[in-house]
């Protein structure tokens, strides 16, 4: 049963004027890190994904980004590819059980991601 869902669509241009303290307290060191090792507007993209990932997950667990913590999330790729929330004590006390799919996808001037929990309980702690 889908017990959550958020949705969440960013200007990539938006995060591209981000100042490095900005994107510091918005953003896991790991992915700061990968953006790093990428070609700018690559890195622009990548990070404008990861944060619309970020609202889309405060959306769908019914807290909001700032309870999150952003910076504390962090959004990793499998060896294929698919994004998913890399779970830390915080995050699993939030999911209470549930279980989190993450989808995101870019086109320039956009980023977005969707989250769907499933599993657990209905509605926010």
């Amino acid at each position: 049963m889908i017990t959550g869902l958020g949705v969440d669509v960013v200007n990539i241009g938006r995060i591209a004027s981000l100042g490095e303290g900005v994107k510091r307290r918005l953003f896991h060191p790991a992915e700061l890190a990968e953006a790093a090792s990428m070609e700018s507007s690559a890195a622009v993209s990548y990070l404008s994904g990861r944060f619309a990932s970020k609202e889309a997950l405060g959306k769908a667990l019914g807290c909001g980004l700032a309870a999150l913590g952003p910076s504390t999330v962090h959004v990793g790729r499998s060896e294929d590819g698919r994004p998913y929330f890399v779970l830390t004590e915080k995050l699993t006390n939030l999911l209470a059980g549930r279980s989190i799919l993450l989808s995101i996808s870019h086109d320039d001037p956009v980023a977005m991601a969707t989250v769907i929990l499933t599993g657990g309980h209905d509605g926010p702690q």
